[in-house]
């Protein structure tokens, strides 16, 4: 998922859709887990300007998910890493995991 997203700033109902994977390139089963989207400033956790409910999408077993922009997410250009956060009761798993967080890029508005 080493994918970067790209939004304009102020952008609103931009739906970001991925397919959530295991280390051996198949789907996360996400049945009976709740998913939620994670964004913040490149090298500081503390900084999140998105942590959010995301939604799954279709059938569970097919690792799917999508998360929808809100104005105050794009309030800010800027270069951001992201995640998402599955949890399953006391179990958390984060994707992307192995390869570090995916880029969203929001750039500045031209008007």
């Amino acid at each position: 998922m080493a994918a970067t997203f790209y939004l304009t700033q102020h952008d609103v109902a931009v739906v970001m859709n991925a397919t959530l994977k295991n280390a051996d390139d198949t789907a996360i089963d996400l049945t009976g887990a709740t998913v939620t989207f994670h964004c913040g400033a490149e090298g500081d956790p503390d900084s999140a300007i998105v942590k959010a409910a995301a939604s799954i999408v279709g059938s569970p077993v097919n690792g799917r998910v999508s998360y929808t922009w809100t104005a105050a997410d794009t309030a800010e250009a800027g270069t951001y890493d992201a995640e998402f956060q599955l949890s399953w009761g006391t179990v958390i798993r984060t994707v992307p995991s192995r390869s570090g967080a995916f880029k969203v890029v929001i750039r500045p508005e031209v008007a």
